[in-house]
């Protein structure tokens, strides 16, 4: 059923080339990366290694970026079900197939229709939750200690997908610790078992830094997963107001895991506790607070949520109001909106391909899925637009942003993809768009992006500039 669901009310963005323009630079880079090329390296951007993997291994099944959209609703139905599962722990069968079905319906609301990088990394902590929770009551036997290993890898391999899993990792860490200690002491068998957990969830991490250092590209390594995140800046407006709508659209599911955690006690009232606090902790930590952020929330809130239905009437209020409210935000059969993106892609994709020049594609502000759709490869590691357009992504790789784009511009590209619409980086804004304005020529424009509908232009059969 909940499969069902997930299709359901997912089939309307199947083939939307433009959900959201990260996650299809994701999928993008995925393609890259399954023809050779080494992220950080070839491609960059502050997503771990695993990220790309997983992408790289959706874009060996095919270069269609239908694929992500398919497999990402089979993680999510994959996610709902082991929600289900640690939900069932608490209540009823009927009442855990809720909190799937709400989280399922949920993450639409909060822009997770697609292949957003929590879509996929919640399925490993939902997994390892449910792996943790079996495991408390067999821990002194070999079924109980496999549990927690496979937690812990789990947990482990959520982290290479998004940093941000550290702090619920961390959590599901504690948690076993304290089970190994109040079933056995604190003894050698007890700190041999502790310490081989820590190993597991290490172990995804430190295998990647280790083939990065080993291959000679470990600044870059370093610099993708910890200077690049000291380097960018913090958004300066937008954050609370951002913040306060997150918090709105939260109520319902905030208040019935609130009744819910009044009415459980124990081993499961301290694991929930600790899960909620981590989960906000991974929230606050990128203070930007758009809508995707709050995706990881929603597994422990769903898991949590039908413990409210003890109280029968104020329960299903609560549960039902969750339930509804993306109904009344989000449009679950849209698909007008997708053939429009698809005919408006393809007008795009027809006027790069028929522009004349021998220099590469450059996609300064637009849709960086074109260049998979036109068979082109990067031109640059910043390959994702806004780590050329933005201000906030300016010099935070090991590449200078600027003389990047100097060097991009004088391969004469004979193509360039731009947005009508302000570039913060005014740097490198005035230098692309300068040298489009000089040199090209308009092929096409098309409107894209559902709610802002910002023109995406195609600059093409662009001359080299006469020499200086």
């Amino acid at each position: 059923m909940l499969t069902l669901l997930a299709i359901i009310t997912r089939m309307a963005t199947y083939g939307h080339p433009d959900l959201h323009v990260d996650e299809a630079f994701y999928f993008a880079a995925g393609v890259e990366v399954a023809q050779g090329a080494v992220p950080f390296v070839d491609v960059w951007d502050r997503k771990p290694p695993g990220h790309f993997m997983l992408f790289a291994a959706l874009a060996m099944i095919s270069n269609c970026f239908v694929t992500y959209q398919i497999a990402a609703t089979l993680f999510a139905a994959a996610t709902a079900i082991a929600i289900y599962t640690i939900a069932r722990r608490l209540v009823s069968p009927w009442q855990a197939s809720l909190g799937g079905v709400i989280y399922l319906l949920s993450i639409c609301l909060f822009h997770g229709q697609g292949g957003q990088s929590p879509i996929f990394y919640n399925l490993f902590m939902a997994s390892a939750a449910a792996a943790l929770l079996a495991a408390s009551t067999a821990l002194n036997r070999r079924r109980g200690q496999a549990l927690v290993a496979a937690a812990m890898l789990l947990a482990g391999i959520a982290i290479t997908i998004k940093t941000t899993a550290v702090f619920e990792a961390i959590w599901f860490g504690i948690f076993a610790a304290l089970l190994q200690i109040r079933s056995s002491g604190l003894g050698a068998v007890s700190l041999r078992r502790i310490i081989g957990w820590i190993v597991l969830g290490a172990l995804p991490t430190l295998l990647f830094a280790a083939w990065y250092a080993a291959s000679g590209y470990w600044d870059e390594y370093w610099t993708a997963m910890v200077l690049s995140n000291l380097r960018k800046p913090v958004e300066q407006t937008g954050n609370l107001s951002r913040l306060a709508i997150l918090v709105m659209m939260l109520l319902p599911l905030l208040a019935a895991s609130s009744v819910a955690m009044v009415r459980i006690a124990g081993l499961e009232k301290g694991f929930f506790a600790g899960w909620l606090a981590a989960a906000v902790i991974g929230f606050l930590s990128v203070p930007a607070f758009y809508l995707h952020y709050t995706l990881p929330l929603l597994v422990p809130l769903c898991a949590l949520t039908p413990v409210a239905l003890g109280l029968p009437r104020l329960g299903a209020t609560l549960l039902g109001t969750a339930a509804v409210t993306p109904a009344l935000f989000y449009s679950f059969f849209d698909f007008a909106d997708t053939r429009k993106a698809q005919a408006a892609m393809s007008v795009l994709l027809e006027a790069v391909e028929r522009s004349e020049g021998d220099g590469p594609v450059l996609i300064y502000h637009g849709p960086p899925l074109l260049y998979t759709l036109s068979g082109t490869k990067f031109p640059t590691a910043l390959a994702f637009p806004n780590h050329l357009h933005s201000a906030a992504e300016r010099n935070v790789s090991h590449i200078d942003t600027l003389s990047e784009v100097r060097r991009l511009l004088a391969l004469d590209p004979a193509t360039i993809v731009d947005r009508k619409t302000a570039a913060t980086n005014t740097q490198t804004a005035a230098l692309v768009r300068s040298y489009a304005r000089e040199n090209c020529r308009v092929l096409a424009s098309e409107p894209m992006m559902k709610g802002w509908d910002i023109e995406v232009v195609v600059h093409g059969d662009c001359k080299a500039p006469a020499p200086q």
